[in-house]
């Protein structure tokens, strides 16, 4: 027996007893969980390419700017899962960087009193409108609503949430709305008039130009350097160009390797038609490591999706990664949904989920919730044959957790061992291990990850688990694990028999 505090050769009389912290039997490690936010620093204290860790909301407007990206972002994951922390990172804006921008040209006179209201990225803002009011009269309130603070604030209200401004043109009626950040990013946010029956006023009318202009990709290859070694379990990808989910992509796969371990998932929000998202996807039919939050024209900004995503799915998965995320609340992403008539309709929804895209439900009561997340992956990366159906978020993130535990187990059981072949007298000793015995320890260890749901058929699977001693070296065993991912009721047909 190996004892680490009691001499061998101690010859005093008594009783000497170690005290040593073991996991009770039949008990499993629990997964790490810790999530990074990745984006561009254009403004605050910040320094580029440098990890700020375990951010509070004012920390990130601190470091990043009031009403930045990465700040929004931020402030959207801790409001939606107050229990974790989030750390981020950003790069520099590219060289020649532009900021887009939006008009909202009024019309008319009103011809009674009421409140009208505009959304900018995601933000209502309202303002009150007297009957005789002209067009002119109604840009200057708007814009006075747009500019509103609290006393001695630096900002507005509407540029702290969203980094948006407005200010009124020459000709008296048209509003420039901009944002302070530069990039092409910044042509996503989203400008409309509300178009709820209580903030329409008879006479006047407000035509919108959406935003546009934005010019600059940085990439976020720094930031991700800059990451270093810690384990990140989720990344949350606040630009959705192709060149940057690509070195996001490509970083997680990096880290998948069997000699890392260290395995990632990357979040992306995105917004465009079912063309624009399917030649999104197309790019990565590959990638099991990203999971895209695509809609058509919804009032959230992308990053604040991708953020409350990655927020609910990180701490989802991480609870049960064999469980579907369908029917998850977003929270933060409540009443800012797509208008009716842009949603996608179930047929568009099920070609973009083969296509590797998560779709989201729609409530009447304005919540927003996961329908099912997948990932990109549409094609075995081996043979280039696609799939026969969607590629769903737990099934990577069932092989991760088992790979986890596995290697926890082993760890913690067998990394001072020593190697016998089978028969040996020494078989069943303390500190020996043999083939057999780490065969019957992965059955029993997968019978755990059966209890806990995550993979299904160890009966038949894990007698089919191969340990052999390596033929040229003798202090390695090579094995083959095969599992079952647990499956998922996703889908429910049914014939309803009307005897008559």
């Amino acid at each position: 027996m190996d004892f680490e505090q009691i001499p061998g050769s101690w010859g005093v009389p008594g009783s000497y007893t170690e005290i040593r912290e073991v996991a009770a039997p039949g008990t499993l490690v629990g997964m790490p969980l810790r999530c990074v936010l990745v984006g561009q620093i254009s403004g605050g204290t910040g320094v580029a390419n440098t990890v700020y860790s375990s951010l509070t909301a004012a920390q990130a407007v601190a470091l990043f700017g009031a009403g930045s990206v990465v700040a929004q972002a931020v402030a959207a994951f801790l409001k939606e899962e107050p229990t974790l922390t989030i750390d981020a990172v950003g790069v520099t804006p590219a060289d020649s960087s532009a900021a887009a921008s939006a008009t909202l040209k009024f019309d008319g006179t009103a011809t009674s009193g009421g409140t009208m209201a505009a959304i900018l990225g995601g933000y209502r803002v309202a303002f009150t409108v007297t009957s005789g009011m002209t067009a002119a009269e109604a840009a200057q309130a708007f814009v006075a609503a747009c500019n509103s603070s609290v006393a001695n604030a630096t900002v507005s209200y509407l540029n702290a949430e969203t980094g948006l401004s407005a200010t009124l043109g020459s000709d008296g009626v048209t509003v420039t709305v901009q944002s302070w950040e530069k990039g092409a990013f910044t042509s996503q946010y989203d400008i409309r008039v509300s178009s709820a029956s209580y903030d329409q006023v008879d006479g006047l009318s407000i035509a919108v130009t959406p935003m546009a202009g934005g010019v600059g990709l940085p990439d976020v290859t720094p930031a991700l350097q800059a990451l270093g070694g810690t384990w990140y379990t989720d990344l949350i990808l606040l630009l959705n160009d192709q060149p940057n989910i690509t070195a996001a992509q490509v970083e997680a796969k990096s880290r998948e390797n069997a000699m890392i371990a260290k395995d990632m998932r990357v979040w992306v929000g995105f917004a465009g038609t079912q063309s624009q998202i399917l030649a999104l996807t197309q790019a990565f039919s590959t990638a099991e490591e990203v999971v895209l939050i695509a809609e058509q024209a919804p009032r959230w900004s992308p990053w604040i999706a991708a953020a409350v995503a990655g927020a609910e799915g990180a701490q989802a998965l991480n609870s049960d990664p064999s469980r579907q995320l369908q029917g998850v609340v977003l929270t933060g992403l409540a009443g800012l949904g797509p208008d009716a008539g842009d949603q996608f309709t179930p047929i568009q929804r099920n070609v973009l989920l083969h296509g590797g895209c998560s779709t989201l439900k729609f409530n009447r009561d304005g919540t927003v919730s996961f329908e099912r997340v997948v990932t990109m992956r549409q094609v075995d990366p081996t043979s280039g044959i696609a799939l026969d159906g969607p590629w769903d978020v737990m099934i990577p993130a069932i092989n991760a957790r088992v790979r986890y535990e596995w290697n926890a187990y082993y760890v913690e059981n067998y990394q001072r061992a020593k190697l016998a072949d089978v028969g040996s007298s020494l078989e069943n000793v303390p500190g020996v291990v043999t083939v057999r015995t780490l065969k019957a320890s992965w059955v029993a260890q997968a019978l755990l990850y059966q209890a806990q749901g995550w993979i299904d058929d160890v009966a038949t699977l894990g007698p089919q688990a191969v340990f052999e001693r390596d033929s040229l070296d003798r202090n390695r065993v090579n094995s083959t694990l095969p599992i079952k991912p647990m499956g998922s009721l996703i889908v429910l047909a049914n014939i309803l028999q009307s005897q008559v």
